[in-house]
């Protein structure tokens, strides 16, 4: 999992129980040194950070933590998909994966919590006007082109049912809203929001790879 994927939104949704995502609200999350944090209104700080620089066998590469207390690990298993779960080992309870496919180079995610539907998301369309691309995709060939805001909802057999949005700005950096649907725990849609901002990555470094043949 690439280091960039340590700059991750982080939702801030909890059941009166304590018991991460239960219930879903309205979320935004900003890029810090370590990761993504949120700082919500009772005072609690929510991130999802690299779990250290390396990592032992069976050890997650990210953490997601609530007020300094980890409480759940991602654990990539294969190129395209990786694992949450409570905790952080790997016979910790699942909370879900997440799968991630292109179609026509763009990102889409099918997110499965454990337990309960599947979901996909829809193409991160852009949502910024006079934008070159229509869509977070693999042929942005610019910084410039990639600045800007997307949008994708997540999609069920009954429709939509809640929507994700990142701005990128004019470095790659990123920050998000959205409402994301009561199945999906915080720490899921971290992972979710995790995968998204590594795709941003390889784009940036795609694109500064090609500067110099530019010139």
């Amino acid at each position: 999992m690439d280091a960039r994927i340590t700059l991750l939104a982080v939702m801030v949704a909890y059941a009166a129980t304590g018991v991460p995502g239960v219930c879903a609200s309205p979320f935004s999350a900003r890029e810090t040194e370590r990761g993504m944090r949120i700082d919500r209104a009772d005072g609690t700080t929510e991130v999802l950070e690299a779990n250290g620089e390396f990592q032992r066998p069976g050890e997650p590469a990210l953490v997601y933590r609530v007020g300094g207390e980890t409480v759940a690990g991602v654990w990539r298993t294969g190129s395209d998909a990786v694992a949450v779960r409570r905790g952080s080992t790997e016979d910790g309870p699942l909370l879900g994966r997440i799968v991630t496919s292109w179609t026509d180079d763009e990102i889409i995610l099918s997110i499965e919590p454990a337990g309960g539907v599947a979901m996909r998301t829809s193409p991160f369309a852009r949502a910024s006007a006079g934008g070159p691309t229509s869509a977070l995709d693999r042929d942005i060939a610019t910084r410039e082109a990639l600045a800007g805001t997307y949008r994708a909802t997540f999609l069920t057999g009954d429709g939509e049912s809640g929507w994700l949005s990142l701005d990128v700005d004019r470095d790659g950096v990123t920050t998000w809203t959205g409402d994301v649907p009561a199945a999906i725990s915080p720490a899921l849609a971290a992972a979710a929001a995790a995968v998204v901002v590594g795709e941003v990555d390889l784009i940036s470094r795609s694109i500064s790879a090609a500067a110099p043949r530019r010139r």
